[in-house]
Formats: structure tokens, C-alpha cells, sequence
């Protein structure tokens, strides 16, 4: 659109807000309205909600729904607290953060969603589907899901949107005891996904990394299927495992358990040669099962692939965000940037321990300045990667930063 010499004609807004009140209403009216005070008097179209399991889900919805009654709803809960520039947002009485959009002229909002059901992957389409009906194209997609089934609902997504690029992450808890949910612009939902599309003249940049190292430990899958690694080279795939791990299994051998700890530093990982260099999609294991000591995976594996155990650091953990900033301000103008959506795997969040609170602050708040954040903590990390599309990996950062033309 034309502009006038010296004037700056802004199409999109977004203010960000938390609350760690108690009273879920009262959380929600706090965080709205530190949002809504940065969007210059802008009608919000859509909001990006997260909250901590605190709060009931259902009440934190209806209190969006009463306060922004024609705005569209997207999100999902998140562990430990809401990442912000200032550190972690957290709190024992739970915490509400909320991303609000406004925009104008040839800038647009869609939302979809579907609950999963048996069949995931239809779900993925029925979601993408409801974002084709409006006049602007989908730019780039928001993703969120529960956790278990993500490669089939990406898979859904791309057959309606094949080349839409989607960040997000999958629901979380604090425990991995199911409390999660995903905000759907119908109401909160325990086992479903939900997609944001910002539409139209919205240029955005995203990266996901996990930030480890290959080692030398390799081994292929020969026996298997999906989430359950039964074999490597013909050896029970704990027992490979543990070697690997310097005998910190042996409990879990001996009694069966979770093992999240124990790799949440040294992660297993699927190489992928691309036309842009190599990227490995990291795998946490997460349960060895005594009886023939297979193992619980958060991400797909398949007969005749290639394993490989990866290393990382706390340091690494933290210094990856502002390797993070650093990628996906490449190619945007720093004044154009409107906000940012950070995904931070939960496992590697309580790996770091206090060092994100920092880590935030000094790696990421400072370069960002006046730039929206929010940020969540995850149970499974989803991004575009160049050619291999859209992926889910765990252990993984993600920053997505959304932008005008």
C-alpha cells in the first residue's frame, strides 16, 4: 500500500500480559489489559492464550471469551510458567499470559481446530481446512496440540496447506500427568489441536534448534514402531542405551521407569541431510519397560533408521536463544517486527534449572527491546525446516517472529 513520505503506516499490533493473581478471572482481566495498552486503540482479532494448570482451563477460556467475545482463541498450557524477556513468570497459585493481535487493512486472523480422536491425522486436515475460507492466504501457521500424535497432524495440515510454514508447541502439564490442554476457539479441549493463521501482508521468521551435539554412539532400529523402540542392531534398545549412558539406566533396567532425567541432556536424534545442511530431529526417551527393555519415545521412529546420541550443555541451553534471535531477525527489518512466540521444551527447561530465568533476560530480553514476547514451555516442539517441512522434534527452541511487510 502507498505511504506518504515520512509517515509510518503500521497494519499490525500486538501487546503482550501475565498474571499470577489467583482468581482466574481476575488473572485473565490483569493480562488483557497489559495486552491490549500496546495495540494503539486497535480492536484485537486474535489472542494467544496460555496459563499454567493451576487454572482450570475451562475457566481461563470463559474469562477470555466474556472479556474479548469476538476475538478469535488459540493457545495451550504450558509448564513450569510463561516466558517473558524479564525471566519466568511463574508462580504456586499459577500464572495467565496472553499475546494479543490487532490489525488492519490487508492483514488478517484465521483459527482452526478439530479434537483428535482416532484418526489424527484427519484431524490435522479438518483444523487447516476452516483456515481456507477467508480473502487472505495463510502466511505462516501458530500450531498446538496435545502431545502423542503429532507427525499425523502435521502430516493433515500439510495436505490442505502444503507449503505453510507452522511453529508451535504440544500442551503441557507439570508432571506429565495428562492435566494438559489446548485453547481452541471453541473452548479448551484435553486431546486436540488448534491452528492460528496470520494472513496477508505479515512477514515472519522462524527457527528450531536443538541445541546438542552428534556423538559417536550410533545405532539403527531393528525393531520398533512409532513411539516404541523395541531393538537397536538386534540388541534390546535400553540395554544399547544404557551403555551409551554409562550404566545410568541400571535401575530402570532392573525395575522398568522414567528415564526423562537421565536423557534430557543426551537425547537421541534422527539425522536429515538438506539442500541447507544437516539437521537432526531430537527424540527424548522417556520410558524403559522391564519386560523386554523396549522404550517409550516422544517422537517417531521407523524400522531402518538411524539413531544417534546426542550431547548438550546447560550452557548450551541458554545460549541458544540468542542464537535464536540471531537466525530468525536475518532477512526483517527490526523496526517492522511486531511480536514473538518462543517454544522451550520442558525437558530441557528442567534441565536448566534457574539458569533460564537469566538465560531470558540477558540472552534474549536485552536484543529484543520493545518486541512482544511470549513464551511457553512445552512437551514437544513442532517447526519449518527447510527441505523437510514441517517437523516435530523434542528438545528443542523454537522463536517464531511475526512481522509487517
Amino acid at each position: 500500500m502507498p505511504q506518504s513520505k515520512g509517515m509510518t503506516m503500521t497494519q499490525l499490533r500486538a501487546g503482550f500480559g501475565t498474571s499470577t493473581l489467583a482468581d482466574t478471572q481476575a488473572a485473565v482481566e490483569q493480562a488483557v489489559r497489559a495486552a491490549a495498552s500496546s495495540l494503539g486503540g486497535l480492536a484485537p482479532g486474535l489472542a494467544v492464550v496460555t496459563a499454567t494448570v493451576e487454572h482450570s482451563a475451562a475457566a481461563v477460556f470463559a474469562a477470555v471469551r466474556r472479556l474479548l467475545p469476538s476475538v478469535l482463541v488459540h493457545g495451550v498450557t504450558t509448564s513450569l510458567g510463561v516466558l517473558a524477556k524479564e525471566g519466568i513468570v511463574a508462580s504456586g497459585e499459577g500464572v495467565v499470559g496472553i499475546l494479543l493481535f490487532a490489525a488492519e487493512r490487508d492483514i488478517g486472523f484465521a483459527v482452526g481446530y478439530a479434537v483428535l480422536g482416532e484418526d489424527a491425522r484427519a484431524a490435522g486436515r479438518r483444523a487447516a481446512e476452516q483456515l481456507g475460507h477467508g480473502p487472505l492466504p495463510p502466511r505462516v501457521l501458530l500450531f498446538n496440540s496435545s502431545p502423542g500424535r503429532e507427525e499425523d497432524t502435521l502430516a493433515g495440515i500439510a495436505e490442505v496447506l502444503p507449503d505453510v510454514p507452522a511453529f508451535g508447541g504440544s500442551a503441557a502439564d507439570h508432571a506429565i500427568v495428562g492435566e494438559w490442554s489446548v485453547f481452541t476457539d471453541a473452548g479448551a479441549e484435553k486431546d486436540a489441536v488448534s491452528v492460528a493463521a496470520l494472513c496477508g501482508d505479515v512477514d515472519f521468521s522462524g527457527a528450531l534448534l536443538a541445541p546438542f551435539l552428534a556423538t559417536s554412539h550410533r545405532a539403527t532400529v531393528t525393531a520398533g514402531h512409532d513411539r516404541r523402540m523395541t531393538s537397536l542392531d538386534g540388541k534390546p534398545a535400553a540395554e544399547v542405551l544404557n551403555a551409551w549412558l554409562d550404566d545410568s539406566l541400571a535401575l530402570q533396567l532392573a525395575e522398568g521407569g522414567n528415564i526423562l532425567a537421565q536423557t534430557a541432556l543426551r537425547p537421541l536424534a534422527l539425522r536429515h541431510q538438506t539442500s541447507l545442511g544437516e539437521h537432526y530431529v531430537t527424540i527424548h526417551p522417556a520410558q524403559v519397560h522391564v519386560e523386554d527393555h523396549s522404550i517409550d519415545l516422544f517422537a517417531r521412529i521407523r524400522l531402518g533408521d538411524e539413531v544417534c546420541m546426542m550431547s548438550g550443555t546447560v550452557e548450551g541451553l541458554t545460549r541458544v536463544l540468542a542464537e535464536l534471535y540471531e537466525r530468525t531477525m536475518r532477512g526483517l527489518r527490526p523496526e517492522k517486527v511486531r511480536a514473538a512466540i518462543l517454544i522451550y521444551c520442558a525437558g530441557c527447561a528442567g534441565a536448566v534449572g534457574s539458569a533460564l530465568h537469566e538465560g531470558l533476560r540477558t540472552q534474549l530480553g536485552r536484543a529484543m527491546g520493545e518486541i512482544p514476547l511470549l513464551g511457553m514451555c512445552t512437551f514437544g516442539e513442532q517447526g519449518y525446516i527447510s527441505g523437510l517441512g514441517n517437523v516435530h522434534q523434542d528438545l528443542s527452541v523454537s522463536l517464531l517472529l511475526i512481522a509487517e511487510k
